[in-house]
């Protein structure tokens, strides 16, 4: 297992969510191993101040 993993952004519009949520589904895998770790904008909580 890489010791550091990579981090993606996801960056879509929000009409396209499905289609995030799909590849996501198949990243899964990758962020199980610590391969990747993945983040997008449905993380922030209102209110919230935030840093990628």
């Amino acid at each position: 297992m890489p010791e550091v993993s990579l981090k993606l952004f996801f960056s879509y519009s929000h009409k396209d969510e499905a289609l995030r949520d799909e590849l996501a589904k198949h990243l899964s895998i990758l962020e199980w191993q610590r391969v990747i770790s993945s983040w997008c904008d449905r993380r922030i909580l209102p209110g919230e101040e935030w840093y990628i």
